[in-house]
């Protein structure tokens, strides 16, 4: 019997030790395109949609989420959110989402078993307009109460993971040939607007508004002005 209870210790404490080292990662998804960014540049009037994903949830997986997403609110309107409702169908059809403040998104849901564990689940989505340029956080924030519970008889809640909060991306001032979005304009937006001119690059042009004469087409223009920003005639 003593056996048996060490033996039933043992495993709990490496199965705890297992759920402990995971760190939940947050991540953002502008283009809609697969690509998690750090950074977007908007114009006043543009809008987007941007996907919330979580990554590295171990075993047997989330059977709940929730949290909250805050900006601010003198640049950005929100036009629309929704919780993945194929992820996440509870309490409500879609999930549950609160935009009653301004400056900041509650969202939540459950799911039927089994949990979801492994990489890129979707969370939920935002439709954002930029109402005046600038620089706004998107940030991932604790939601009050254990969300990010694990589906297993103990019920471990990773939201501790959240800490104080996740800066899932910063959204931006358009830069003038930054083709790239990465918020440089180096020797890497030459290239690419080099690929775009001989029909080979269109795919990976992140953002137009890098667009230097307003012209709306990647082209000359900037090529020109991503070699004077090189050599620093700019």
């Amino acid at each position: 019997m003593r056996k048996i209870t060490i033996f039933f210790i043992v495993a709990f404490a490496v199965a705890w030790v297992s759920y402990a080292q995971a760190q939940l990662v947050f991540n953002a998804d502008f283009a809609q395109d697969g690509t998690y960014d750090s950074s977007w540049p908007m114009k006043a009037g543009e809008v987007v949609v941007v996907d919330i994903y979580v990554s590295n949830v171990p075993e047997p997986g989330l059977i709940t989420m929730g949290f909250k997403l805050a900006y601010d609110p003198a640049k950005l309107s929100v036009e629309d959110a929704q919780v993945d409702e194929i992820n996440w169908p509870y309490p409500f059809e879609g999930g549950f989402v609160d935009l009653s403040k301004s400056g900041e998104i509650d969202m939540a849901g459950f799911r039927v078993l089994p949990g979801l564990s492994g990489d890129n689940i979707r969370l939920g989505s935002v439709t954002f307009r930029c109402v005046s340029e600038g620089t706004s956080p998107f940030m991932l924030l604790d939601r009050e109460g254990n969300w990010f519970v694990l589906d297993n008889p103990g019920g471990i809640v990773l939201d501790g993971d959240i800490g104080t909060g996740v800066l899932l991306a910063t959204i931006r001032s358009p830069i003038l040939g930054d083709v790239n979005g990465d918020g440089l304009v180096n020797l890497a937006d030459g290239i690419l607007v080099l690929k775009v001119m001989v029909e080979m690059g269109q795919g990976e042009v992140a953002h137009t508004t890098g667009d230097v004469n307003g012209d709306g087409k990647i082209g000359t223009e900037e090529i020109l002005w991503v070699l004077q920003k090189i050599s620093g005639l700019r």
